[in-house]
C-alpha cells in the first residue's frame, strides 16, 4: 500500500504536470488544483499533533525513563486511559486530573510509570489536543521533527526526476535542432538544482537537529554536494558560450553525461557506505519510507506523504513552465531588436 500511494502520488502529479503541454501556459483549473494542493499539503504537515501508542511510551522509556511522549488515548474515567489504537488495552494514570474529558480522544504529554501498564502525567495540564480529526504517528528519535519528511524527501525524488527530463529533451534537441527543445532542457536542469538546493537544505536542518551540526559530512550529504557541482558546471558551461546552435549542443550532450551520475549519486553510492542517514549501508533497513518493515510511516502519514509528492511534482512542472516561457518570451524580444 505504502509504495502504490507513492507512485501514485509522483505519477499522477507527472501525468498531470505534461497535460495540456509542457511548454503551453497551464489552464486556469490546473493552477487552482496546484495552489490547492499546496495549502493542504502545508496544513496536513504542520498542524496535526503527533500522537504514540502505549508502545511507543514504553519504548522510549527504556532508552530514557524521563522521556515524554505524547500518548493518543480515549479517556475511560479519572484515572484510565485505554490506547486508542489498541482495543480494549486500559492502562492506569497517575496524576488524574482528566475526569472532565471521559469518553473523548485526547494526546496527553505521560512518561512511563513504575510498569508498562501504568503512566504518568501532570493531570490536565499535559493534555495538548483533544478530539483530533488526524494525528501523526510517533517516531521515536525523530517526534516533532518528523514532519520535514513532507518536504525534504520529496524534493528529493522530483530533483531526480527533473534532471531526467532535462536529458530527455536534450536528446530530443540532437535529434531535431529545435532550439525550443534545448530551452526545456534548460529549464528542466535549472528547476532540479533548485528542487536539490532545497533538498540540501531541509536535509541540513534536519541533521543539525538530529545530528548535531548542518553538515556532517555524511556519504548522502558528500554525494549530494557532488551532483550540485555537476549541474553548476553545466550552468557555466552554457553561459560560456555565446553561440546559440554550438551552446544547445554541447550543453545536450553534457545534461545526458551528468543524468548518468545521477541515480549512482542519489541511490547506490549513500547505500554502498556506512553512515547516518537511513538506508546507509550500516543501517539495518532501508529507511522508514521505503523498508517494508518500517512501521513509523502509518496510513495516515502514508497519504500525506503521497499528497506531498503528487504538490511538488505539479509545483516543479509550473516553475518550469514559466522559466521555459520566460525564456522564449527573452529570445523572441531580442530577435526582434535585432
Amino acid at each position: 500500500m505504502k509504495y502504490a500511494l507513492m507512485l501514485g502520488g509522483v505519477g499522477l502529479g507527472l501525468l498531470l504536470g505534461f497535460l495540456p503541454s509542457l511548454r503551453a501556459p497551464k489552464p486556469r483549473w490546473w493552477i487552482v488544483l496546484t495552489l490547492l494542493s499546496v495549502t493542504v499539503t502545508v496544513i496536513a504537515a504542520i498542524l496535526p499533533p503527533i500522537g504514540g501508542t502505549l508502545t511507543d511510551v514504553v519504548m522510549a522509556s527504556r532508552a530514557d525513563s524521563t522521556k515524554i511522549v505524547p500518548f493518543y488515548c480515549v479517556v475511560v474515567d479519572d484515572s484510565t486511559l485505554r490506547d486508542a489504537r489498541i482495543a480494549n488495552l486500559d492502562v492506569a494514570l497517575e496524576g488524574g486530573g482528566v475526569r472532565d474529558l471521559a469518553g473523548k480522544h485526547i494526546i496527553v504529554h505521560v512518561t512511563r510509570g513504575h510498569s508498562d501498564r501504568i503512566v504518568r502525567s501532570n493531570g490536565r495540564s499535559a493534555v495538548t489536543s483533544i478530539d483530533p480529526v488526524i494525528t501523526l504517528p510517533y517516531i521515536m528519535g525523530l517526534e516533532e521533527r518528523a514532519r520535514i519528511i513532507f518536504f525534504h524527501v520529496p524534493m528529493s525524488w522530483i530533483a531526480l526526476c527533473a534532471y531526467m527530463i532535462s536529458m530527455i529533451f536534450g536528446i530530443r534537441y540532437l535529434r531535431s535542432r529545435n532550439v525550443d527543445l534545448d530551452a526545456m532542457s534548460a529549464a528542466a536542469a535549472s528547476l532540479g538544482t533548485l528542487y536539490c538546493v532545497l533538498a540540501t537544505v531541509t536535509g541540513a536542518v534536519w541533521a543539525k537537529f538530529n545530528w548535531g551540526s548542518f553538515w556532517n559530512w555524511d556519504p548522502r550529504e558528500s554525494s549530494i554536494l557532488v551532483l550540485l557541482l555537476i549541474y553548476a558546471a553545466y550552468f557555466l558551461l552554457r553561459n560560456s558560450i555565446a553561440d546559440p546552435e554550438r551552446r544547445a549542443r554541447l550543453s545536450s550532450v553534457y545534461s545526458i553525461v551528468a543524468f548518468v551520475t545521477v541515480p549512482f549519486l542519489m541511490f547506490v553510492l549513500p547505500r554502498l557506505l556506512p553512515g547516518l542517514h537511513p538506508g546507509s549501508a550500516d543501517d539495518s533497513n532501508a529507511g522508514p519510507l521505503l523498508s517494508p518493515k518500517s512501521d513509523a510511516i502509518n496510513p495516515t502519514k502514508q497519504v500525506l506523504f503521497a499528497l506531498s509528492l503528487f504538490t511538488f511534482t505539479l509545483v516543479y512542472f509550473w516553475l518550469t513552465n514559466l522559466r521555459y516561457r520566460m525564456t522564449i518570451a527573452e529570445r523572441t524580444i531580442k530577435e526582434n531588436q535585432a
